[in-house]
């Protein structure tokens, strides 16, 4: 799946956008750092929910926690800044963390290697991902299942 610059736009239903304050902005994430994709992943859980959206849930989870764990690591901003939201036609998560460390890449970790995956990961799961061309945001879309006719 080749990487685009910018998530498409469709007409917003609803959603959230979040500012996550960083203990120690370009640091190595701190204890209180380490809280957030947990808490990201149940706010994506709970949107989907009141989305209606449940059969997501497994797949939103992931990629927010992925999305979420990188701008805290790799992100150079004061904040990480989190938005998920629905269309008709997806769910798409933007996580924006400052300038980073060069532009993100999927690459392939060693068998030993604790970190490296989650890219790989999101380039897997999810249907479209890209990076803005500064390297800032990384966003991911998940397809909506169509409604069941009758």
């Amino acid at each position: 799946m080749p990487i685009t610059t910018a998530a498409p736009r469709a007409e917003i239903v609803t959603g959230f956008d979040v500012s996550l304050l960083r203990t120690g902005s370009g640091e190595a994430m701190s204890a209180q750092d380490r809280t957030w994709p947990g808490l990201m992943r149940r706010a994506g859980r709970a949107h989907l929910g009141i989305w209606e959206l449940e059969g997501l849930v497994e797949k939103v989870e992931l990629l927010v926690s992925e999305l979420v764990t990188n701008g805290f690591q790799h992100g150079r901003g004061e904040t990480v800044e989190v938005r998920l939201w629905r269309t008709e036609v997806y769910v798409c998560m933007e996580v924006s963390s400052g300038v980073g460390k060069g532009m993100p890449c999927v690459r392939e970790a060693g068998p030993m290697e604790e970190s490296g995956r989650g890219l790989g990961l999101v380039a897997v799961v999810a249907d479209a991902w890209g990076v803005t061309p500064d390297g800032d945001c990384t966003w991911c879309m998940v397809d909506v299942p169509a409604a069941p006719a009758g």
